[in-house]
Formats: C-alpha cells, sequence, structure tokens
C-alpha cells in the first residue's frame, strides 16, 4: 500500500501555504476572542462529550463499511480487528502529517493481518476511501439542488455549489470508464505492463479487487448507506460542539455547510488540512452569521473531538508492535518502509494464493 510522496520542494510549499493560511485567519481574530470562545465551550463541557461520542459513532460505522468491503474480497477478519486496525489509521492521520499517513497504516496492518489475498485486502482501502468520498459529494450536489437559492446568495457559497457539482461530474466519469469493460482486457498497453513486470502485475489484481463491486450491487448499497451514517454521526457531533459555542446555526445549515467542508479538506493542498479547514469553517459559516473566531473554535473542538480517538489508536498502535515482538521504532521503521513505492513490490509475496 503506497502513500503519496511528494517532492521536497512540493511538501515545504504545502507546509508553508498551510501555515501562511493559519496566519492569516489568526490574524483576523484576538487569541484573547478565542480563548473567550473557547472557555464558553468548556462551560458546556456536556457538549463536549456528546460530540465526542457522535464521533466515535462515525468512526464505528467507517469501520464496519470497510469491513464488509473486505468481506466482499473473501478475506475473513473479524469486525474488531478491523476496527483496531481503522483506529490505528486514524491516529496516523491526525498526528504524522508526512509520507506515512493513515491509508498506509491500514494497508500495513491489512498485509499482516491476511494470510491469502493480501493485495486485494490491502486495495479495499482505496475502495473505501473513494465510496466514503463519493456518497459525501453525491448527498452535496443533492443538497446544493435542493437549497440553489440560498447558495446563490452568497459568492462563498456558490462557489462551493459549483465544485461540488464539478467533483461529481469527474466521479461519475471515472467511475464509467473504470466499471464499463475491463480495463485490463481491453488495453493492450496495460496488458504488456502486466507480462513484462510484477509491478504490472499487482497493478491488475488491485484493479480486479476494485472490479469485484460491479458485481455485487448489495455490497456497494450497504458501503453507500453507511457512508451516509458515516456522515450524519460526524454531522452531529460538529453541531452540537457548535452548540456549546452558542453558535446561532440552524441543523439545516449544518447538514449544509459540514459535508461540503468534509469533502474540500480531503483536497491535499496542504498537510493534513492545515489551515484550509479552519479557513473553510470561518469563509463558509461567514454566510449564516458566525465570526471568525467562533468559526475557527468550531473547527478546532472538531478536529479535537477526533484526536481524542485518535490517541486510542495510538495505544492500540502500541499494543500491536508488542504483540508482534517488536520496540515501538521497529514497527514504525517497518510502516516506513511500507510507504515507500518499492514496497508494492513484495505486497504479495509467493504465499499469497489466490483463486
Amino acid at each position: 500500500m503506497n502513500a503519496r510522496r511528494y517532492p521536497p520542494i512540493l511538501t515545504s510549499a504545502r507546509w508553508i501555504l498551510g501555515i501562511g493560511i493559519l496566519a492569516w485567519l489568526f490574524s483576523r481574530t484576538s487569541v484573547d476572542e478565542l480563548w473567550e470562545v473557547m472557555i464558553l465551550g468548556f462551560a458546556n463541557w456536556e457538549w463536549w462529550c456528546l460530540g465526542i461520542a457522535f464521533t466515535g459513532l462515525g468512526l464505528w460505522v467507517a469501520a464496519l463499511r470497510w469491513h464488509i468491503l473486505v468481506r466482499a474480497q473473501g478475506v475473513d477478519i473479524s469486525l474488531l480487528r478491523m476496527a483496531r486496525i481503522f483506529l490505528i489509521g486514524q491516529c496516523f492521520n491526525s498526528f504524522l502529517l508526512g509520507a506515512c499517513g493513515g491509508d498506509v497504516a491500514r494497508g500495513y496492518y491489512m498485509l499482516r493481518e491476511s494470510k491469502t489475498k493480501r493485495t486485494e485486502a490491502a486495495s479495499t482501502v482505496l475502495v473505501d476511501r473513494g465510496i466514503g468520498l463519493l456518497v459525501i459529494i453525491a448527498y452535496c450536489c443533492v443538497i446544493t439542488l435542493f437549497r440553489i437559492t440560498w447558495f446563490m446568495t452568497s459568492k462563498r457559497t456558490g462557489l462551493a455549489a459549483a465544485v461540488m457539482l464539478a467533483l461529481m461530474t469527474l466521479a461519475v466519469a471515472t467511475l464509467v470508464v473504470l466499471f464499463r469493460k475491463h480495463l485490463f482486457e481491453q488495453r493492450t498497453c496495460l496488458k504488456r505492463l502486466e507480462n513484462t513486470s510484477r509491478f504490472g502485475s499487482i497493478v491488475r489484481r488491485v484493479y480486479n479487487a476494485f472490479y469485484v463491486y460491479r458485481d455485487q450491487p448489495r455490497v456497494l448499497g450497504w458501503a453507500a448507506a453507511l457512508s451516509f451514517a458515516n456522515m450524519v454521526f460526524l454531522t452531529l457531533a460538529c453541531g452540537v460542539l457548535g452548540h456549546s459555542l452558542r453558535m446561532d446555526v440552524s441543523w439545516l445549515d449544518y447538514f449544509t455547510l459540514f459535508p461540503i467542508i468534509t469533502v474540500l479538506s480531503a483536497i491535499p493542498v496542504t498537510p493534513g488540512a492545515l489551515g484550509v479547514r479552519e479557513g473553510l469553517f470561518s469563509e463558509l459559516f461567514a454566510v449564516t452569521g458566525v465570526y471568525a473566531g467562533k468559526a475557527i473554535s468550531l473547527s478546532l473542538l472538531v478536529y479535537g473531538a477526533g484526536l481524542i480517538w485518535s490517541i486510542i489508536g495510538g495505544l492500540l498502535f502500541i499494543g500491536y508492535s508488542s504483540r508482534y515482538g517488536l520496540s515501538l521504532n521497529e514497527e514504525w521503521q517497518k510502516l516506513k518502509k511500507q510507504s515507500h513505492p518499492a514496497s508494492l513490490h513484495h505486497a504479495s509475496p509467493n504465499t499469497d494464493k489466490t483463486p
């Protein structure tokens, strides 16, 4: 399972951009103002607890979605074990913003846990991420059409709506290309790649794993339903955290803006959406009359609720290293090697038997 590896110059540029966005945002509000807002929220700590609980439910249904996708590949791993791996991935997403991210961690542990069909099991990480984003994008398009008049009242929301519709168009076009015909059976260049390199054969197996879902509409239906439930729980978490800050925002607005922020934050402009997430909260919630200080505070609370579960994932990571008799450093070094492109060539050893 590979991670995106950016050239050093591009990585530095992404960090600079993220820090620059944060600096610009904080210049629009004072530290004292942010502190007062957070103190207000802390006085309503019970809403914070509810927000953390909703976040946990969102992560749980996401882990269940992934489990269903893995089972469809004929790989038998318990739901509890996959939930543990999922939380480890959350830990890496939250605390490690470089090449070794959450998807790499999940793929690595799937390769370790799977006795057969290891490449197929690891590839479900990409399918899981893709389905989750596609469902949220589709929802955003529906809510955009439902509230088109509201979206057109502001340049901010109008631009966000245009981006959602563009992403949906791109996603549908991509799915048509990938699902209409089996590409490796139709394209000579892909057949040649498969026959002339081990890398090509592994790419073929990853694509086969993806193509399997074409004939499993029930699996895709469940995955889509769980993706929607994941979005609902995370939006509820955002809403109750906003309530702790006494934000005068309707639930309809939360269910309109937060999913859009989720999708746009997933675009890898800066490491870990640094600055981008806070900027989106500030700009889009401004349309509802929320000033920058409260919007940024809400963004930090939403991120903080996720961090709580990421810390639990970190403890599970420590448990996994001790389970295999490795020190944390040894486990970390093995995982880092998995983020190197060359690791893909070792994803499927000779012991990996598939039908």
